[in-house]
């Protein structure tokens, strides 16, 4: 179709089985925007610069085998737009800007054999995005039976992998993946932290979560007035943490603070004070916080 499309043609024959829209200027799916066509089979979209996708955009689509979205520009996807897609068999969104996969993205997507999410903004998923994903199901109950599971392709490379704790669970899948799951390329690459960079999967070992432990050095300081003055945090916590100062229940913004890793899961923190005064004598706190909590050292 012409590549000056700037929205679904209205006028789509109802017994159409493949439609090709690629290389246009479609912006958005809009709801029901093939709904006329529920003969529709194979959908491709690629190259368009699609950012938004209707949570009912798919909707009559129940002979859908074949959907491909490959180099827009969509940063989510309404993953339970699948609902309405059941035969779907194919799904391409490679070279998108995909930076989230929900735990429930696959439970709708129950004869999948080919996701192909490669080149997109995924830096941290969770496992249980396939343990909820009927074909790596239907692989666990047939294990050790004679029962034949189609094999499903999954291609995750091209992604910026942040390998941290975060990221555990799924380096531990990607592991022990088999068929029926084949991935497309195996060799995962950590894009950070910067100490693992270009790491693959295979050669990292990703410890569990912990909430920050905070302890300081040197918790009682005489200083003559006029000398600068170093107070030391360190804190061991994974991810790495957001780590601040306050004086007197304000945050410091005159002082130099850097904050520095010092281990694979310790930073160490200082707030510098120059020349120091009179009116700098207080108590000092270092507080360090991620997603499990935070502590504070005095």
């Amino acid at each position: 179709m012409s590549a000056l499309l700037t929205k679904i043609p209205e006028n789509i024959p109802q017994d159409i089985r493949k439609i090709r829209i690629e290389n246009s200027h479609l912006t958005e799916l809009p709801r029901g925007s093939f709904s006329n066509v529920s003969a529709l089979e194979y959908l491709w979209l690629n190259f368009n610069n699609i950012t938004v996708m209707h949570l009912k955009s798919l909707e009559d689509l129940q002979a859908l085998k074949e959907l491909r979205l490959q180099g827009n520009k969509l940063s989510s996807v309404p993953w339970t737009a699948f609902q309405d897609t059941p035969a779907l068999k194919i799904l391409d969104l490679k070279h998108n800007r995909l930076d989230v996969l929900p735990e429930h993205a696959l439970r709708y997507l129950p004869n999948l054999t080919y996701l192909d999410l490669s080149s997109n903004q995924l830096t941290v998923i969770s496992r249980e995005v396939f343990s909820s994903w009927p074909v790596y199901q239907r692989s666990q109950r047939a294990e050790g039976k004679m029962d034949h599971t189609a094999n499903a392709v999954l291609a995750l490379h091209g992604n910026p992998w942040l390998c941290d704790c975060r990221l555990r669970g799924f380096v531990q899948f990607i592991k022990s993946v088999g068929p029926p799951i084949i991935l497309m390329n195996s060799y995962l690459t950590c894009s950070s932290p910067k100490f693992r960079a270009g790491k693959f999967f295979h050669e990292v070992e990703l410890k569990s979560c912990m909430k920050p432990l905070t302890s300081a050095l040197d918790t009682n300081l005489t200083v003559p007035v006029g000398l600068n003055v170093t107070l030391t945090c360190y804190v061991q916590a994974s991810p790495s943490p957001a780590v601040w100062w306050t004086y007197a229940l304000k945050l410091l913004r005159a002082f130099n603070v850097s904050t520095q890793p010092v281990g694979e899961e310790t930073v160490r923190s200082e707030l510098r004070i120059p020349a120091a005064r009179p009116a700098d004598a207080g108590s000092y706190t270092c507080t360090a916080a991620n997603f499990l909590g935070n502590a504070s050292a005095a």
